[in-house]
């Protein structure tokens, strides 16, 4: 069995469901290296529930001390923690800003322990300058786990050998959400959108923090100039973050209260499986993050934009037409029309959902990020 140490920022709460199958894994004995901060507004996973609790002693708590405001961190103890010990793999958040990593893994690699990192890898849209850096910082890693197979695809045009990258892709709590969907996959738009004026009127949907990197102004925009011609459609949004007071007031200026709104922060996983399994379209003018997965996960088609080099991973989940499709980046206008056309057409909403299931059921799950850890952990060749 491999000993492995896996140092993270926080212990996100999305994590959980692959945390609980990494600890029951028989290939791996594994412990958890993690800091905390409040003031970042996300959802920590709860230590004292199952699977969790009976795994207390594998949690090492880390203080993450921030250089700048949440820009630049070094994590206490992580250090320590790799020159002394003995474990086979390192496994660090593949992000440069963490400083405390650059030094850490150089230590591992000094003591012939294997470095692995997890993260994004290249974007597409590095300059010269953070080019080199981020190379750099990526090539203190003997092997990487990437969310993507985009990000591969640009390792290894930067040299990275094939071999060495394992495309994990990213997950939520699928287990739940799979008989989440099957209970809710008929659900009525009338029995889940009590708030709405006219809930049978086409729904967009967007669940996820309210940040500057969303855009969500663009919906708001596009809804209002929509709802001012022939077709209509009401808009919902759950979450909370800096930009709800906002995004609020912008939406009392622009659309009627009938057909907009603000649920707020929601971590009752079922109704969130009601409204997205009830609603026709997830928008994220922004980056889309996980919010993509938790989308198609529930049979909802997802819209972004398309710009590759300056969009979240999971927008690779995204098939133009089949689960969703993009617009132009910041274009209002394109937005505009590529809403309207998808929302007048005659779908089959029971064979849509099959499709935007499928991604997730393939890729997008904690049992298929299991079998990469382990072909990573055996050292086994990545599979894509």
């Amino acid at each position: 069995m491999k000993n492995i140490r896996l140092f993270t920022n926080i212990a996100s709460h999305y994590r959980k469901s692959l945390w609980g199958k990494l600890l029951e894994c028989t290939e791996v004995d594994i412990e958890f290296y993690f800091g905390s901060n409040e003031a970042l507004g996300i959802k920590l996973i709860n230590f004292e529930e199952m699977p969790f609790s009976k795994f207390s002693y594998r949690f090492n708590r880390l203080k993450n001390i921030w250089l700048s405001k949440y820009l630049v961190v070094w994590q206490l103890g992580v250090v320590k923690s790799c020159l002394f010990g003995s474990f086979d793999k390192a496994i660090f958040l593949g992000e440069a800003y963490c400083l405390s990593n650059w030094v850490a893994a150089t230590i591992c690699r000094l003591r012939n322990i294997e470095v692995v990192f997890w993260g994004h890898g290249f974007y597409g849209n590095e300059g010269r300058f953070k080019m080199f850096f981020r190379k750099t910082f990526y090539r203190l890693a003997d092997k990487h786990l990437l969310y993507e197979r985009r990000a591969k695809q640009l390792m290894i045009e930067e040299g990275f050998k094939s071999e060495d990258l394992y495309v994990v892709f990213n997950s939520l709590d699928y287990d739940k959400q799979k008989k989440l969907r099957e209970k809710y996959q008929g659900v009525k738009k009338r029995k889940v959108f009590l708030e709405l004026a006219e809930p049978e009127l086409p729904v967009l949907i967007f669940i996820g923090r309210l940040t500057p990197e969303k855009k969500l102004d663009l919906l708001i925009k596009v809804a209002n100039k929509i709802n001012k011609g022939t077709v209509k459609l009401n808009v919902i949004i759950i979450g909370d973050g800096p930009k709800r007071a906002k995004l609020e007031e912008l939406g009392e200026e622009g659309i009627e209260k009938k057909w907009i709104h603000f649920l707020g922060a929601c971590y009752d996983e079922e109704k969130i499986a009601q409204y997205l399994s009830a609603a026709d379209l997830c928008v994220s003018p922004g980056n889309i993050g996980l919010t993509a997965i938790h989308s198609l996960a529930y049979g909802t088609p997802v819209c972004t934009h398309g710009d590759m080099n300056n969009q979240a991973p999971e927008a690779g989940a995204i098939e133009e037409g089949y689960n969703g499709f993009f617009f132009r980046r910041g274009s209002v206008e394109d937005l505009k029309q590529k809403i309207e056309s998808w929302v007048s057409k005659d779908i089959d909403r029971h064979s849509l959902q099959g499709q935007c299931y499928e991604v997730v059921d393939q890729y997008y799950n904690p049992d298929y990020q299991l079998s990469v850890f382990e072909r990573l952990i055996t050292g086994k060749k990545p599979r894509i």
